[in-house]
């Protein structure tokens, strides 16, 4: 009887010792687990907040577009009142630092009139080839910027 008295006591050591061990291990576990959903709350707080700080830029810029319309509206309104109430004329300065694509070529390079005559029929050809090219070059970055907007869109809208 004692040796098996003794069986059961080794077994019984073996058995609190792989206890104590499975118990460390679940602890271990519920610690890591606890962490993990730490980390994803965390996370979410700061996707959200990301979220948050992103709509308030985009409302901002926003915001400051409009106001720049305004005050370009506000100009445009001002000359027009200038060229009714006054009768006079509004200096071409003043109309084409409102408006650049206003100025021409010809008074950007300051050139004189005979001088001008000339070159324009030099450069006829010229211009419908650099007008293509231009139209070409913008038509390939708005195709670009259309094909990264759709994608960043598919992409973010997963977030």
């Amino acid at each position: 009887t004692s040796r098996v008295s003794s069986r059961q006591f080794g077994r019984s050591e073996h058995n609190f010792g792989v206890d104590a061990s499975k118990a460390q291990l679940l602890e271990a576990l519920c610690h890591s687990q606890t962490r993990a959903r730490k980390a994803e709350n965390a996370a979410q707080r700061a996707h959200s907040e990301k979220e948050h700080i992103l709509r308030l830029f985009l409302k901002q810029a926003t915001h400051l577009f409009a106001y720049k319309q305004l005050f370009r509206l506000l100009q445009l309104e001002s000359i027009y009142l200038q060229i009714e109430c006054k009768n006079t004329m509004v200096p071409w300065d003043q109309l084409s630092a409102l408006f650049p694509w206003l100025a021409t070529r010809d008074e950007q390079s300051g050139e004189t009139g005979s001088s001008k005559k000339r070159k324009r029929s030099s450069e006829s050809s010229y211009d419908v080839g650099r007008l293509a090219f231009a139209v070409a070059i913008g038509m390939s970055l708005a195709g670009a910027g259309l094909f990264l907007g759709w994608t960043l869109g598919w992409l973010l809208s997963t977030f």
